[in-house]
C-alpha cells in the first residue's frame, strides 16, 4: 500500500509541475442541484481524529447524505475492509446536521464499530449503548469562516453517551478538539489545510489517551485530477503526528503517519 500513497502523491506534484503550462479548462456546464448525495472513498490507512483504526487493509467507506431541508442533512457513512480476517474493521454510523448559520453547523452522530475484547475487534447488539457496548453518540459544533473570507475551521466534539466511561464508572464526556486553516494554490487547483486536533484535559479510554494528547496534527494536500471534461477523480495525501502514538502492521509504535486516497463519487 505505500506503492498506493507514493503514486498519489506523484499525481499530485506532477500536476503541480506542470500546471501552469496547461491551457486553460472550458468552464463547466451549469448542473441542476440535487439532495442526494451518494460516493465511496477509499483509503489507507484509515486514520480517525488521528487514531489508526486497523495497521494493514485498505478501508472502503461509503456514504449517502440528504438534503431535508437547506439547512438540515441526514446522512449515512460506513467503512469496511471488505476482510472476514479477526483485525478486520467495520463501522456503520448515522448522522444528522444543521446548518444554523453560514459559520455554524451543529451534528449529532451515532457511531457503531468494532469493539476491542480479548485481542479481538467484536461487535455488541446495536442498541447496546452501555459500557460494554459497541455504540457511542457524539455531538459536535463546527465553525468554518471561509464565508467571512477568512480560511479557518474550528470544531468541537463531545462524547454524550454510549461507551465512553472513567476509571470510577462515569461518564466521562471526552472531548476532541480541532482547528485548521486551508490554502487552495489556484494555479495548480491544489488545497492545503493544516490542522492541529487534541483530545482535552482529563484521561480518556475511549481515545487511549492519559491526559490532554495532541492527536492529530498535520498537512493533508487535496486535488480533483481531471481526466476528461465529464469525470475527475479527487485524491488526497496526508501527513499526520498524533503524541500519542499508533502501532502499525509490525506491531511498532509510531508517531508519524503517510496516508492517501480518493473518492468516487455517485451522485
Amino acid at each position: 500500500m505505500k506503492k498506493v500513497v507514493i503514486i498519489l502523491a506523484l499525481m499530485l506534484t506532477s500536476t503541480l509541475t506542470f500546471a501552469q503550462d496547461a491551457p486553460a479548462p472550458a468552464p463547466a456546464a451549469e448542473e441542476p442541484s440535487s439532495n442526494l448525495a451518494i460516493g465511496v472513498d477509499v483509503v489507507y490507512p484509515y486514520l480517525w481524529r488521528g487514531i489508526r483504526l486497523n495497521a494493514n487493509k485498505v478501508a472502503f467507506q461509503p456514504y449517502a447524505s440528504y438534503a431535508l431541508t437547506d439547512k438540515l442533512t441526514a446522512g449515512v457513512w460506513g467503512t469496511t475492509n471488505l476482510s472476514s480476517e479477526a483485525n478486520a474493521y467495520n463501522e456503520f454510523d448515522w448522522y444528522l446536521s444543521y446548518q444554523a448559520s453560514s459559520v455554524v453547523k451543529i451534528s449529532l452522530s451515532d457511531y457503531y464499530y468494532n469493539n476491542t475484547k480479548k485481542s479481538e475487534l467484536t461487535r455488541t447488539n446495536y442498541w447496546d449503548y452501555g459500557k460494554t457496548g459497541s455504540q457511542a453518540i457524539d455531538l459536535s459544533i463546527a465553525l468554518n469562516f471561509a464565508d467571512k473570507g477568512v480560511p479557518l475551521d474550528f470544531q468541537w466534539n463531545t462524547l454524550i453517551a454510549g461507551n465512553d466511561y472513567n476509571a470510577s464508572g462515569d461518564r466521562n464526556f471526552s472531548s476532541y478538539t480541532e482547528l485548521g486553516y486551508t490554502q487552495s494554490i489556484e494555479s495548480a487547483g491544489v488545497d492545503l489545510r493544516f490542522f492541529a486536533g487534541a483530545i482535552l484535559s482529563k484521561p480518556s479510554a475511549y481515545y487511549l489517551v492519559d491526559g490532554f494528547k495532541f492527536t492529530n496534527v498535520g498537512l493533508n494536500v487535496s486535488k480533483a485530477i481531471k481526466f476528461s471534461e465529464s469525470f475527475s477523480l479527487p485524491v488526497f495525501v496526508r501527513y499526520t503526528y498524533n503524541d500519542n502514538g499508533n502501532y502499525n502492521k509490525d506491531g511498532e509504535l509510531k508517531k508519524s503517519f503517510v496516508s492517501g486516497g480518493m473518492t468516487f463519487t455517485i451522485k
